[in-house]
């Protein structure tokens, strides 16, 4: 099998155990997933119609999952289907059946409409579930004859997963029982315990029929996730209390305790916890808890309503898989023993009655309590039960596992108790006053986390939009002709400008989001690559927390992307040679972000091989892409890299090669009124500098005069504004004017010659001359007069004639319209 087929066979397989990992509302692990799948499509160049459609609707099932949480589970696991699907087609060098596709293709569009199995009843894959065929294995993907040895709970969850319900043969049915034997035998007693259910169903089939397995398959799948659920959170717990530094016997004395029903078993937020994901976490608990409660109530009334029943049972799943993830035990074991009573009474084990909805309530308040203490502490702050935590463990356990009606267990601990106050935990200091240590701090506390709120993204959009036209308006009345004869109304005015101007920066820093997110995805990024690429390489991220707005995040991701990728594949050398030349073997790639007056500056370095200027200048000439007589400067030669079709590698890799990308990133700044510009040293290393506005929402902008028509110029693109003297200007072959700046000579570009205006300025010397910098290119643009800056808001405009020196228009405060100029378009035209 060839190196690119295994690494492709690879990719897919940890794509499906990224999916496999995700829950609703798990947005961030979906689009790790889902970039890893992009990463593959874009170098996946074979175009067959079937699998290019098996693709296609893939792609769309990852945006669903990022996008909704309604029918997640079963979107999730057709869409790992049909990932599997693409792997099996590598797997046998496209030797597939075409009715394999097409269950794949049709099994994700039904579920993408809603059409498929509740997402309650799908049994939930934690590691390698959906690798549930090989080359080996027969026409409907299931292993007839399976190898034993081995094998994990995982294995056996994808094994019922490629069960056909409506045609099981006897030797299906006997492999089946193996594999739970197995797991039986491989497991603790807990998880044990809960599988030997699974096998007595199994068995009595055998005894009763076909038909008898077929009816209880859903019900051994259930059994299966409960048991993967038990073992994960069991291997998970055990890694938190290596976290936290617990001993074997600490752990068995809150055992002891557990069962005792005592309070002596002590939590601890994690050290490493997240704490800007601790705001975002508890927001969202918080709104599936009302959500839980309203539902709750509901249920008293109305207790065979099904789909109370599961919206009340997905709130707690996506609170025990979010906890989990946070490193909050307490949350998540609780709320795991709680969704178990929930899927009992779901099953028609149990029925929904008072002491249910008691017990359901309490557990609401409990997670309250917990979450208040969270909200406002650190990693490291112990994390106090609540007094009823214990006492209602045990009574969900016993639910759970010894099948006792909830009422009776309710009232063999003493009945409900609401409003359990939370423990104290204060230290007193030596000066007397008390720190709390895990407890809810005093509102005035410099710490506390800042409350928040969800809004919906168009909405936000729309009050930004309105803002601007607010802006816009008041740019008209204040600009009125009549207003100068009036002193008092002038007063006003200006005082509205001033609250005016706080608005509208208020409502821009509400659409701005830190770049922490988009930096942490590219640690990934780099690991993988220097994997695949041979390499030792670390990543460094600095400012993390600038923020720039939401709506430029996407866009910028896939520029990082490729200029990391560039950074790993061309600029860093291989361990060995890193160590013939003296440096560490393992490479360091820098990424930066700061804010420099009105814009945002990313900066993304490596201390590799540099960029060598004579391979550049040679490449660029054979492709036809610079004249060979050409006299270029570094710079210039530097930014030959940015040329589409331009690449200086001499060979095609899966991670470089084909001459995309550093086109593409300086396409995609541009677009986003930005700049790009580069500086290596050849066996130093390379730096690409970016530059960024804030917003798109606002444009910065020189509003210019030519002739009678007035134009804007991004500030962020203008370096100088200047008059040029007579012996700064030179003329080129009889025609091409160029001006001397600070020693540089750049050429002109007339404004007025563009738009065929007769009455601009035309001697160089009379006129204004802006030294303009876009796309690592300068040049002055001549005007006849600067009017000022201003700040404007930048609206799309659609022209009968195209006009590609044009980006858009702003309203001024006459009411006329001002273009707004794309400076990168001038130099090109």
């Amino acid at each position: 099998m060839s190196s690119i087929k295994n690494e492709r066979i690879e990719d897919l397989e940890g794509i499906i155990r990224a999916l496999a990992d995700v829950w609703p509302a798990d947005r961030e692990n979906v689009a790790v997933a889902g970039a890893e799948f992009e990463e593959f499509i874009s170098g996946f160049d074979e175009n067959i119609g079937q699998l290019q459609k098996l693709i296609d609707i893939s792609w769309e099932g990852f945006k669903y999952l990022f996008e909704k949480d309604e029918y997640f589970m079963s979107v999730k696991t057709a869409t790992m289907q049909a990932v599997n699907t693409i792997r099996e087609y590598i797997v046998n060098d496209g030797d597939i059946e075409v009715k394999d596709f097409e269950k794949a293709y049709d099994d994700l569009y039904d579920a993408l409409a809603g059409e498929k199995e509740s997402a309650d009843t799908l049994i939930e894959l934690e590691d390698e579930a959906t690798e549930t065929s090989d080359p080996e294995t027969s026409e409907t993907g299931t292993n007839d004859n399976i190898e034993l040895e081995g094998k994990t709970l995982d294995d056996l969850a994808a094994y019922i997963m490629a069960l056909d319900e409506s045609d099981i043969s006897d030797e299906e049915v006997r492999e089946l029982s193996k594999l739970l034997a197995i797991g039986i035998d491989q497991s603790d007693e807990k998880v044990s315990s809960v599988l030997e259910d699974a096998l007595d169903l199994v068995e009595n089939a055998e005894s009763g029929g076909q038909s008898q397995l077929k009816t209880g398959l859903p019900e051994i799948a259930r059994i299966v996730e409960e048991a993967i659920t038990i073992e994960s959170e069991a291997q998970w717990s055990e890694g938190i209390s290596d976290d936290n530094e617990l001993t074997e016997t600490q752990i068995a004395d809150d055992e002891i305790a557990r069962s005792q029903g005592t309070n002596d078993v002590v939590f601890f937020i994690p050290e490493e916890i997240d704490v800007v994901m601790v705001g975002e976490f508890v927001t969202e608990c918080t709104e599936l808890l009302d959500m839980a409660e309203g539902a709750l109530l509901e249920l008293e009334e109305n207790p065979n309503d099904d789909e109370l029943i599961n919206k009340v049972f997905r709130a707690f799943h996506t609170i025990k898989g979010t906890s989990a993830f946070m490193g909050l035990p307490p949350i998540s074991d609780f709320t795991h023993l709680l969704e178990t009573m929930l899927s009992m009474v779901r099953d028609d084990e149990i029925g929904f009655d008072t002491a249910c909805a008691d017990i359901s309530l309490e557990a609401i308040d409990i997670i309250n309590n917990m979450l208040d203490v969270i909200e406002v502490s650190e990693g490291g702050d112990r994390l106090p039960k609540p007094l009823n935590y214990d006492r209602l463990i045990i009574v969900l356990e016993r639910i759970a596992s010894e099948a006792i009606a909830p009422e009776k267990a309710l009232a063999e601990e003493g009945g409900i108790q609401y409003n359990a106050p939370v423990e104290s935990n204060e230290e007193v200091l030596e000066n007397g006053e008390a720190k709390a240590n895990g407890t809810v701090k005093n509102p005035s506390d410099d710490s506390q986390t800042e409350a928040s709120v969800r809004v919906n993204i168009s909405r936000l959009d729309q009050l930004i939009d309105m803002i601007g036209e607010l802006v816009i308006a008041h740019s008209v009345v204040a600009q009125d002709e009549s207003i100068p004869d009036h002193s008092k109304l002038q007063k006003k005015i200006n005082h509205t400008s001033k609250i005016l101007r706080e608005l509208q920066d208020t409502s821009l820093t509400l659409r701005m989001v830190p770049l922490k997110g988009t930096f942490h995805k590219m640690n990934r990024l780099v690991r993988d690559l220097s994997k695949k690429a041979g390499k030792e390489v670390k990543l460094s991220t600095f400012g993390e927390d600038t923020e720039i707005d939401r709506n430029m995040v996407d866009i910028i991701n896939e520029p990082l992307v490729h200029m990391v990728r560039n950074a790993i594949d061309h600029g860093i050398e291989t361990p060995e040679e890193r160590k013939r030349s003296g440096k560490p073997e393992q490479a360091t790639v820098w990424l930066r972000a700061s804010q420099e007056g009105g814009k945002v500056v990313i900066e993304i370095e490596d201390d590799g091989r540099g960029i060598n200027k004579k391979k550049v200048l040679e490449k660029a000439v054979n492709k036809g892409l610079v004249d060979a007589e050409a006299n270029l400067t570094d710079k210039e030669i530097h930014n030959l890299i940015f040329l589409p079709g331009f690449s200086s590698t001499d060979e095609v890799t899966d991670l470089s090669g084909r001459g995309v990308g550093m086109d593409v990133v300086r396409r995609s700044i541009e677009n986003l009124k930005g700049k790009v510009d580069i500086e290596s040293e050849e066996g130093h290393g390379t730096k690409i500098i970016i530059e960024l506005p804030f917003t798109l929402a606002i444009t910065d902008g020189m509003l210019v005069r030519v002739g009678g028509q007035r134009f804007i110029v991004p500030i962020l693109n203008i370096d100088r504004a200047f008059r040029a003297k007579k012996k700064d200007i030179f003329t080129v072959m009889g025609n091409s004017e160029k001006v001397s700046i600070r020693g540089e000579t750049v050429p002109v570009i007339r404004l007025h010659d563009h738009f065929g205006i007769t009455e601009g300025t035309e001697s160089l010397t009379d006129g204004t001359l802006l030294a303009i910098r876009n796309a690592n290119k300068k040049y002055a643009l001549l005007v006849d007069e600067v009017i000022g800056q201003q700040q404007l808001v930048g609206k799309s405009i659609n022209m009968v004639n195209e006009m590609k020196h044009i980006s858009g228009g702003a309203i001024l405060g006459d009411g006329t319209v001002g273009l707004i100029l794309d400076t990168a378009a001038l130099m090109r035209n």
